[in-house]
């Protein structure tokens, strides 16, 4: 029970940083949304015309940190479901060479692979 607990830690954290990261986002945005207002009542923001400007606002302001948060959440996520190899006990196949590639070996034997 404690080994399953000990491996949840990394996800649990990267958990907590995208919670974090999700609360700043919003709180961010609602910024963003109060200083785009405020520029459109004093007259400083046109009422169109500006959407490339208002969205890089929001973006450089509270997007990167949406998609940060979803994107720390996905790798909690993964590495909460990751299944351990165990590359030791597994069986080593052999693998056959195919037929084709024997008749190519045998041909560069015959042609002589080695001219320069």
């Amino acid at each position: 029970m404690t080994k399953r607990i000990t491996e949840l830690i990394p996800s649990i954290i990267l958990y907590i940083f995208a919670l974090l990261l999700a609360i700043y986002a919003v709180w961010a945005y609602t910024n963003c949304a109060d200083v785009i207002s405020q520029a459109r009542a004093a007259g400083q923001l046109p009422e169109s015309g500006a959407e490339y400007d208002i969205a890089s606002f929001y973006m450089g302001n509270c997007g990167q940190y949406a998609v940060f948060a979803l994107l720390l959440a996905a790798a909690g996520l993964l590495l909460q479901r990751k299944q351990p190899v165990s590359i030791v006990n597994a069986p080593i196949e052999s693998v056959e060479v195919k037929a084709a590639d024997k008749e190519l070996d045998e041909w560069f034997e015959e042609n002589g692979s080695d001219k320069t």
